[in-house]
This record gives C-alpha cells, structure tokens and sequence, in this order.
C-alpha cells in the first residue's frame, strides 16, 4: 500500500485571549507538495525506513498499541522540510499512523487517528487537509478542556472542529525557506508563554477580518480581497508576535507585498508564501524555493 500526503500552509491562530470559553481555532490552507509518501507491506515486526523514521515508529507504534493490531514495514520515501511552519510532523504522524491501521484493515477516521498519535491539539489544519485538503478554519477547543495555551505538540486534546472547508482557488502559490528554523519543543511552548494571552481587541479584529473578508475572498475567487486579507492577518494577533520572532521572514514578506502578492509566513515559520492568480517572480538566491498549488483533496490511499 501506497499513502501521499500534501501539506500545510498556517495562515493563523485565532483566539489566544481566554476570556470566552474557547481558545484557538485556525485558518489554512492544504497545499499538494511538499508532502509525505510511505509504502507499506505486511510484516512481522515493526520496520520503520527512511528520514523521519523515530517519529513514524513512534506514531505507528501508538496505534498498533491502541488497537491491539499487527505491526508492517514502512519504508519512507517523501518528507517535508522539518521546523519550517509547514506541518511536517502532523503529515508523518498521520500517515503512519494509518499506514498500520489500513494493513490491518481498520477504517479510522482522521480525528480518530489524530488523537492517538496526539494531533490537532491546537489547530486542526494539519489534520483536516489530510482528510480533505482545501481552505480550512477550525473552531478551536473547549477552554476547560484544553487548560491553557499550549501548542499542538503539548497538547492531548483531540483535534477541533471543522467550521468551514472551502476549495482554493487554481491560484499559483510559491514557498521561500530561509535559512532559520521555526520554534519547536520546549522553545515553541515558551512562544505561547511568554506571548499569551493575546487582547481581546485584537481577537475580536481577526475574526472579523477572517469571517468577512479572507473566507468570502476565497469563495468568490476574489485575489484582490484575499490579498488584503492576507496582510491584514499578518499585522493582528499571535501572527503579528510570530513574525516579530523571525525578521528575515518579516523581510521577504515586505518585498513580495510590495510585488503585489498575497504574501505571508505559515505557522511559526520561517518559510513564507506568496499566492497570485499571476507567475510569481521570486527575487531572492540562496533560498529553497517551492512550487506548487492548493490541494483540494485528502491524502491518498492506494
């Protein structure tokens, strides 16, 4: 059996404030690469091959516990960059986590999955476009539940809710990955520590920008509003406070704004997107740079 995966563009966390009785929710985008393929054969002890393989072993093992089930051989051939924002590990986890649960004949659902190998905690981007790409929001967890603010990594709470699944735009999308890294472990709980809560004014401006501006702009395949949209996100919230942590992000934004692009950094970043209904020009050497498109569908199986 044969598993691909997309990934994951991060475009912001929503409410980090505590004063309602929810916190987090999530606004992305699935993207088609880069993305995780595994292969996966029947065998009589765990084999875990390729780059990742401590964190497939792990995700695997959680669901071959869980259940009671075989164990297979996994071989690794397809990984996305580690500790850039574009949600590596949810992809890995998930898809070898369903690697094991597919040999075996158990149909899970993704939250199901998700939950086990302890995904979604926080946003439930990451695990919504591997069921079913496309543009996503979340409507985040219940505070009494989840306790705190925490990222997805710290998180045991199971993945929140789906509010809204849009299909994007044929729009061109274009990756740049500094050099940097993005917070992970112990540093990307320090993140929400040191930045949370966020004031309820400026929770109460992303959703408004998001609900009547960003989702109405990919509905109605409106760039020039989708743009905006995308800048204004950038300047409010958690966002705003996860790009004063990365100034070489914070510049190359800056510079593809002023090109005209719908620009911004996923996640904790550092890489940075640049989406427009026209070819994208990237002025920068030295930087890994991706193409690819929105993915409209879910992982998949064959």
């Amino acid at each position: 059996m044969r598993i691909e995966t997309g990934s994951r563009l991060h475009f912001g966390l929503i409410d980090l404030n505590s004063k309602s009785s929810r916190v987090d929710g999530g606004i992305g985008l699935g993207i088609n690469y880069p993305g995780v393929t595994l292969e996966v054969e029947e065998s009589a002890c765990l084999k875990v091959h390729g780059p990742m393989r401590e964190r497939a072993k792990n995700a695997a093992e959680a669901v071959i516990d869980r259940y009671n089930i075989q164990p297979a051989e996994i071989s690794i051939k397809e990984t996305i960059p580690q500790h850039k924002g574009l949600g590596s590990g949810t992809q890995m986890d998930l898809a070898a986590g369903f690697a094991v649960a597919r040999m075996n004949n158990l149909e899970l659902s993704t939250p199901e999955v998700a939950e086990v190998v302890g995904r979604g905690g926080t946003s439930g981007i990451g695990t919504a476009v591997f069921e079913k790409g496309g543009f996503v929001l979340d409507g985040g967890h219940d505070l009494n539940e989840k306790g705190g603010f925490l990222p997805s990594a710290a998180s045991s709470v199971s993945p929140p809710p789906v509010i809204s699944r849009l299909d994007f735009p044929d729009w061109n999308i274009k990756i740049l990955i500094p050099d940097s890294t993005g917070a992970y472990g112990s540093d990307e709980v320090s993140v929400f520590n040191d930045e949370c809560p966020i004031p309820i004014s400026e929770v109460q401006q992303l959703s408004h920008i998001i609900l009547m501006r960003l989702l109405p702009s990919v509905a109605e395949s409106d760039f020039g509003l989708f743009r905006d949209s995308i800048k204004q996100i950038q300047e409010v919230g958690f966002k705003k406070r996860e790009l004063q942590r990365q100034p070489d992000s914070l510049s190359i934004i800056e510079e593809l704004k002023n090109r005209g692009y719908a620009a911004g950094m996923s996640s904790l970043g550092p890489a940075v997107f640049a989406i427009s209904p026209d070819p994208i020009s990237v002025p920068y050497g030295g930087i890994k740079t991706i193409e690819t498109r929105a993915m409209n569908r879910g992982a998949k199986f064959s």
